[in-house]
């Protein structure tokens, strides 16, 4: 069978929550004040920190619709137009844009500069640009075309308006640049229409008027077929050049809106790509004029050669694009405040062009002078003849082409479609997104109690833990008598000012105090009759006659366990006497509601001879069961059946208890005769030195350790003052121990009687 003695081991679990209990209640100003700590300053910071409104809005971007990046895979295009639209609306043209477009009601709720001068020279749209800035990102939706818009400002009417304005000027942005640069595309063309129609009038002219007057009609045989190479030759140069130059003119416009815009030009791709791409472009320009010279002599386009020369340059096209990307991510290229689709895609791609129709124009060029150099072999009326066929057939070519061009131009003027469309317009937003005030009070709090209970717990690591009393019977090498639990009065040993008007009362409010006597079914009450059996089977009463209670510090309350102890006696039919020992703060007397005088120090002054004997009292104390001479003002009978008092007496000088005190041993002898138990109350061994001197007057000790008092030093120095000086330490009290785990549960719920009137324990033997 088990045995049910053995001390109850506690796990981790209920060590853990005892601290926290044991911190909570005693360490309640700590944890106030750290909590006040930190909340009351989050409180001021809630209520200074200036608000910030976030307002969101989405759109999404359609497929590439301009011809510009033809030269770009659909996956790479796509890509390059999202990253470059985004750089685009985190620019700060970008927010100076939206603050133009903003209405002056709300363009005035923006906070003006701080600096002085600032505000006196600085342009307001400048600085309404710089504040929407800070607080306007745009961030893609991942492995979509999706845009997310968000502008955060100290307003909320305000964010709403900048959040819903930005696809509005991305919109415009874009149609304002494409018009821009189409516009001075179509003025080129125009310009070279004209005079291309000019030169197309005057050789069909020359070559009419040549014809009549030679009667010469046309060229035959070798002559004819040269010619015939010569006008594709020279058609294809016309045209490779009025190409190259467009793209010149469309790519110095785009150069200057851009500079207009940003006040800086934005570095070619040539400056800043790699030397990888270098390299790559110049084996594209290579290829592009070995495939113009094969196309001038004639290869057709089926021809292997040409195929596999084709198939090169759209590998090497898509190579770049693909490095262009890539280098535009990682912001090796482009404005560092606007880095536009035009300027990123467009610009590149026209350069690129550039060089390869300048490489096919210079290939061409060569081609066309070895056909001129065959016809300057025919005879002259030939080769005249040659000249102005090809003239007339190379300027009727080159205006055709130039036709085309203007009407493809036309066409995007006219078809000036947008890209990208809101999804989700932006909400006003109700509440800020900072401070978040209900979040920092909920931190706050919880910042508080966790400083308040981590101090706390390392306060209480200090002070050695009383729950596991096979450690401490260890350490100490006293056995633990009992463990009586807090209760409001009787095991605190702090006199609160309700107990002292109890006490002052009447005689029966001040027995609340004695817990086993006015509740005995509470679980101190229990623990108190536990201590009684306990000290009953190590020989009190029996073979031990006196027992002295003592502790290591004031307040431990040895006190009341000692009133506590004589009313179990009492309860079990036992006379117990009550000595207060202790003459400096005596408190029995209010325990028991009895005088404080006369007593013990009267009856040993008496004994001396220096004094009057109170009521003649001076060898005999009479019977012990009240009906024998003893004066009844000296030992005070109290309202607990069995218990007596001898109280403190009259406060002595330190001299006179010195020459008093060696009678105090005969006089507890002739005491212990006439009572069962003889309990003495003493105090702290290591604050006075009366109760060395007491300890070896009685038969046994016992120390009351306080758990919310406990200090391992000092209980250590009280066992070595108590044992060199002859002190029978039979054992120890823990003292205010919080109920915890299995012991609270089962007691309070299976041996805790439902009604008062339900106890057995009120007339308890």
């Amino acid at each position: 069978m088990a045995d049910r003695s053995l001390p109850h081991r506690e796990s981790e679990s209920e060590q853990i929550v005892a601290s926290l209990r044991t911190v909570y209640r005693t360490r309640r100003p700590l944890l106030l004040a750290c909590v006040l700590g930190v909340v009351l300053p989050v409180l001021a910071f809630n209520e200074l920190a200036t608000p910030v409104f976030e307002a969101e809005s989405s759109l999404v971007f359609e497929e590439l619709t301009t011809p510009v990046a033809s030269d770009l895979t659909t996956e790479a295009a796509r890509e390059y137009q999202l990253f470059n639209r985004i750089e685009e609306m985190n620019s700060l043209a970008f927010a100076e844009d939206i603050a133009r477009a903003l209405p002056d009601s709300l363009r005035e709720r923006i906070p003006p500069p701080k600096d002085e001068e600032a505000r006196k020279l600085g342009d307001p749209i400048e600085h309404a640009g710089v504040f929407l800035h800070e607080g306007l990102r745009a961030s893609p939706l991942r492995n979509t075309n999706v845009v997310r818009v968000r502008a955060r400002t100290n307003d909320a009417e305000l964010s709403m308006a900048v959040a819903n304005l930005a696809p509005l000027v991305l919109e415009e942005r874009g149609f304002r640049i494409r018009r821009e640069g189409a516009k001075g595309l179509k003025s080129y063309v125009d310009d070279q229409l004209s005079s291309s129609k000019a030169r197309l009038q005057e050789s069909e002219e020359q070559l009419r008027n040549y014809k009549q007057s030679r009667g010469v009609s046309s060229l035959e045989g070798e002559s004819a077929e040269t010619l015939r190479k010569l006008t594709e030759a020279e058609i294809a140069f016309n045209t490779t050049r009025a190409d190259r130059r467009a793209a010149e003119q469309r790519l110095a416009a785009v150069r200057q809106t851009v500079t207009s815009q940003r006040g800086q030009l934005v570095p070619s791709v040539t400056n800043t790509s790699a030397r990888a791409t270098q390299g790559l472009k110049e084996k594209l320009v290579v290829m592009e004029g070995q495939y113009a010279q094969l196309s001038v002599q004639g290869y057709s386009p089926d021809h292997p050669r040409m195929s596999q020369l084709r198939q090169e340059i759209a590998e090497g096209k898509r190579t770049l694009a693909e490095e262009a990307t890539r280098v535009a991510k990682t912001g090796s290229t482009g404005d560092p405040i606007g880095n536009i689709e035009v300027l990123n895609q467009e610009a590149q791609t026209l350069q690129l062009q550039v060089q390869s129709l300048r490489a096919r124009e210079n290939a061409l060029s060569r081609a066309v002078g070895q056909y001129r150099g065959m016809l300057s072999r025919l005879p002259g009326m030939e080769i005249e003849l040659a000249r102005l066929t090809r003239e007339r057939d190379a300027n009727h070519k080159t205006y055709t082409s130039l036709l085309d061009n203007r009407e493809t131009i036309r066409g995007a003027l006219a078809n000036q479609v947008p890209n990208s469309r809101v999804v989700d317009w932006a909400q006003l937003p109700e509440d800020p997104i900072f401070p978040q005030k209900p979040l920092n009070l909920a931190l706050g709090l919880a910042l508080g109690l966790m400083l308040g209970t981590g101090i706390g717990l390392h306060l209480e690591s200090g002070r050695s833990n009383l729950r596991n009393m096979l450690a401490f019977e260890d350490q100490m090498g006293w056995e633990v008598l009992a463990r009586v639990p807090a209760s409001k009065i009787g095991s605190s040993g702090r006199l609160s000012s309700l107990a002292k008007k109890d006490w002052d009362a009447s005689e029966n409010d001040s027995r609340r105090a004695l817990v086993s006597h006015s509740d005995p079914a509470s679980a101190a009450g229990e623990a108190y009759f536990m201590l009684r059996t306990r000290l009953e089977l190590l020989g009190l009463g029996t073979k031990y006659r006196s027992l002295m209670v003592t502790s290591t510090a004031p307040r431990d309350g040895k006190s009341s366990t000692l009133c506590n102890l004589a009313a179990t006696f009492g309860a079990a039919g036992r006379s117990a006497l009550v000595v207060d020992a202790e003459l400096r703060r005596p408190v029995i007397h209010r325990y028991f509601g009895v005088n404080q005088w006369p007593g013990l120090s009267d009856i040993l002054v008496a004994r001396t001879g220096n004094g009057n004997h109170p009521h003649g009292y001076v060898t005999s104390p009479g019977s012990g069961n009240g009906n024998g001479s003893r004066s009844s003002e000296l030992f005070q009978p109290t309202g607990v059946d069995g218990v007596t008092v001898l109280a403190c007496g009259k406060r002595v000088s330190e001299i006179e208890w010195e020459s008093t005190r060696p009678l105090l041993g005969p006089l507890l002898q002739e005491l212990r005769t006439e009572y069962d138990v003889l309990l003495v109350d003493s105090a702290p061994p290591t604050l006075v030195h009366d109760t060395l001197a007491l300890c070896s007057l009685v038969d046994a000790v016992v120390v009351v350790v306080n758990t919310a008092n406990y200090d391992t030093q000092r209980l250590l120095e009280t066992k070595r003052l108590l044992e060199r000086a002859g002190a029978n330490i039979i054992g120890c009290v823990i003292n205010r121990v919080e109920p915890y785990g299995t012991y609270s549960y089962y007691y309070d719920r299976r041996y805790s009687p439902r009604e008062p009137g339900d106890s057995p324990l009120t007339s308890r033997a």
